[in-house]
């Protein structure tokens, strides 16, 4: 009969998901369920707590609009019969109309302003506060004088004013004074808000963002003064969008789920508006859903790290379940471990009476064997590769140097010119902070910089004298031609930009492209850098060679215009350190043959 060999399982892993399952998975089933329902729950109080709260605000408003609109109409009736009576001309003088404003002024807190103009759209005024000295207030003047001439009421947006070192939102209401359909005036007030607000502090002081909207959408009110001013534009919120939806019909209080974007950043949120009928407005409140769900959160939290101790606690008594068992593995897994530092003679006991145990120990006894042979193998392959490696890597770099003295020795007066700014480059690159790979494309890129003088006539590279504006743009072209050269060599592609752009400038007044600022790369100010210094501190035929710290002058002078102000006080640093003092040394040394043209 042929023998059915079942697949393998490790015992401690089967201890795991023994012990995880009868621990971890029954707490998680029942914190889920425990969560979800909580969830609920709050999802229910907060959409009672925020239908209750708006409702009853609307309500609040609903009767102070009322009771402002009957005082202004008690207001208009009082006015109108007097004004009727009344020459135009003394609209602003007339002592009845007058005790008429103020007793309405003095017994309604409300009314911040009352006017009645004459059709010139003179008169008087009287109140706690001067509308006429608030420039938004007397423009909603003029456009309610206006709308009355017209023949309408008006009633403006809500607009802010400082009173008594706060802001405060108000509105204005006008109505036409007319005699016989003949238009004789307007009859004016400013009207306080200021009675909406405290309620919205206490709602704030419960935890929640509440707000008032007209029905264009714009802010009436709102408990969170900073940056929201009456008259602000409100409409991106999705749940003012679902009040203006109805185009003023709303009756009815709604909640719903909407995200708010502030800063890049998506916030989910639980808001209710119940809508103001006499007026068109809603009162909104809302809360952040992670606000209104944090017991939830912090339950669900609770939960995670409750799963998280009982799966270590699982994983601690399956160890050491799994130890007791398994004894045997022990000589196993130091043998591994040792394996595993590199000590491959060690070899794994075979002599178990456990059949899994020693069919493991065979196998990895014989796979150690081979991973010593290929060991072996690979270091002696590993060690003909690197020397074969620093071989041409070495050639690499001296064919580079002999190419650079070549252009030197085609220039007689620039001798050591391009192995002295390769070594300044190097300088400056190390002083800078780069790693070594970026420090060995600089050099290379530094010492095959005036490659391209190897195109240049020599007539006008070894003119003695002040080139002609011809020759110059002749010697210009070195740049351009070095690069041509270089970048038929695939391997030296990224020194390409200090070959082409070691003349440019900062201020885009440098060759061949006229690059400017960041256009510049890093290694290009380098060079450049480097470049500059070796020419006004080498003997020139036109000019002898500057001191070291004349020639950091010069770099100093034109840091920010020509030159990178970082790479200019690297160079000084490096001066001040000691690093360019080899140089300094050599330098009156160094022979230097006549050359008019610059580097």
């Amino acid at each position: 009969m042929k023998r059915i060999h079942l697949r393998r399982v490790k015992i401690l892993h089967l201890l795991l998901v023994i012990l995880i399952g009868i621990s971890v998975l029954p707490l998680w089933f029942y914190g889920s369920k425990m969560v979800s329902r909580n969830q609920e729950t709050l999802q229910t109080q907060e959409n009672v707590l925020q239908t209750t709260t708006s409702r009853s605000l609307a309500r609040e408003i609903s009767l102070y609009v009322e009771n402002t609109r009957q005082r202004l109409e008690d207001f208009f009736q009082a006015v109108v019969p007097i004004a009727s009576q009344l020459d135009a001309s003394m609209f602003g003088t007339d002592p009845h109309m007058r005790q008429v404003l103020e007793d309405f002024v003095n017994d309604s807190p409300t009314l911040l302003y009352l006017t009645v103009l004459n059709h010139e759209a003179r008169g008087m005024q009287a109140g706690a506060y001067n509308a006429a000295e608030d420039a938004f207030l007397r423009k909603a003047l003029e456009a309610a004088f206006i709308a009355a001439r017209q023949g309408n009421e008006y009633q403006s947006d809500p607009i802010t004013i400082l009173r008594n070192k706060r802001n405060e939102p108000v509105i204005v209401y006008a109505r036409p004074l007319k005699v016989q359909n003949e238009f004789r005036g307007m009859v004016a007030a400013v009207v306080t808000l200021s009675a909406i607000l405290s309620p919205l502090e206490d709602i704030r002081r419960a935890g929640l963002e509440a707000y008032i909207v007209d029905s264009s959408g714009r802010l009436v009110a709102h408990n969170n003064p900073e940056g929201n001013v009456p008259g602000k534009d409100m409409v991106g919120i999705p749940i003012v969008q679902k009040f203006l939806a109805w185009r003023g019909a709303a009756h009815a209080t709604e909640t719903s789920f909407f995200n708010l974007t502030a800063n890049g950043e998506t916030i989910p949120m639980l808001g209710t508006y119940s809508p103001v009928p006499e007026v068109q407005w809603a009162v909104i409140v809302q809360r952040k859903v992670a606000d209104a769900y944090l017991t939830v959160n912090e339950m669900r939290n609770y939960t995670r790290w409750l799963g998280v101790g009982v799966i270590l606690l699982s994983l601690g008594i399956a160890v050491a379940a799994a130890k007791s068992i398994t004894r045997p593995l022990d000589n196993l897994t130091e043998t591994a471990r040792a394996i595993a530092q590199r000590d491959f003679n060690r070899r794994a006991d075979v002599g178990s009476q456990i059949e899994e145990v020693a069919e493991v120990a065979e196998v990895l006894n014989s796979a150690t064997t081979e991973i010593q042979q290929h060991i072996s193998d690979l270091k002696m392959a590993l060690n003909e590769n690197l020397l074969k490696s620093e071989e041409n890597r070495q050639l690499f770099i001296d064919a580079i140097q002999m190419i650079a003295a070549a252009v030197d020795a085609k220039d007689p007066y620039t001798k050591g010119h391009s192995k002295r700014v390769s070594d300044y480059s190097v300088v400056l690159a190390t002083e800078l902070g780069l790693d070594e790979e970026e420090v060995e494309k600089i050099k290379i890129s530094a010492t095959l910089h005036d490659v391209g003088k190897i195109g240049v006539e020599d007539r006008v590279l070894k003119k003695p004298g002040v080139l002609t504006s011809e020759e110059f743009e002749i010697m210009k072209r070195h740049t351009v031609m070095g690069f041509e050269i270089v970048r038929q060599v695939k391997q030296l592609a990224a020194m390409l930009p200090g070959i082409r752009s070691h003349h440019e400038a900062l201020n885009g007044k440098g060759y061949p492209d006229g690059l400017t600022g960041d256009q510049i790369p890093h290694m290009v100010r380098i060079i450049s850098v480097a470049d500059t210094f070796d020419a006004v501190t080498t003997d020139r035929p036109y000019q002898a060679g500057l001191d070291f710290p004349s020639g950091l002058g010069i770099l100093r002078k034109h840091a920010g215009t020509r030159y990178d102000p970082l790479i200019v006080d690297a160079m000084h640093s490096a001066y001040n350190k000691g690093s360019l003092s080899h140089y300094e040394v050599r330098r009156k040394t160094i022979e230097a043959a006549p050359q008019p043209a610059t580097t």
